[in-house]
């Protein structure tokens, strides 16, 4: 029996993180959390828009990291 999973790609808007998260969102099989800085910004919104759940935190704090990857 396959387990649905969520992955957590930290660092989403930048150049790793962000072609990490757009290629787990390509392959279809795992639900995408993208932790970002600022949900405002244009690679956040186009992750956002391509299916990415997007959780603002940092990861100089770790209460925004531990509820980020709650489930993950």
């Amino acid at each position: 029996m396959s387990r649905h999973q969520t992955v957590l790609v930290t660092a989403a808007t930048g150049r790793q993180g962000g072609t990490t998260a757009r290629a787990l969102l390509a392959e279809g099989s795992t639900s995408v959390r993208v932790l970002v800085r600022n949900p405002e910004v244009p690679n956040a919104r186009a992750l956002a828009a391509a299916g990415a759940e997007v959780v603002v935190g940092d990861l100089d704090d770790l209460a925004s990291l531990r509820a980020a990857c709650a489930g993950a």
